[in-house]
């Protein structure tokens, strides 16, 4: 069942942008949360949270303007912390996501 989720997931071309990069999947999680919980780890945070397949912080950087540009994760400004940017989901693509978690249950 998993695998069919994911695979469903995959078919979403901004989703599927996300997963491109080897650690792309647990970058969506996590922004996914940070969505999801209105958390505010900022974008240095974000990168030292990756556990696996880390690329250097400057190629991480590029990637996440290029995630930007293409309206899959918003910057936000922090209301804690004035000079910590938040990451947060496309709206649109966190309903993508519930929707496949619903239907996993």
């Amino acid at each position: 069942m998993f695998t069919s989720s994911y695979v469903k997931l995959l078919s979403n071309k901004k989703i599927s942008k996300i997963c491109s990069k080897a650690y792309g999947f647990e970058l969506l999680i996590i922004i996914y949360n940070f969505t999801k919980n209105n958390d505010e780890y900022g974008i240095e945070e974000t990168f030292e949270m990756i556990q696996y397949n880390r690329c250097k912080r400057p190629a991480f950087l590029r990637f996440i303007k290029d995630l930007e540009a293409d309206k899959i994760v918003i910057r936000m400004p922090s209301k804690i912390k004035k000079s910590r940017i938040l990451l947060r989901l496309n709206q649109a693509i966190v309903h993508e996501i519930d929707q496949v978690n619903s239907d996993w249950k």
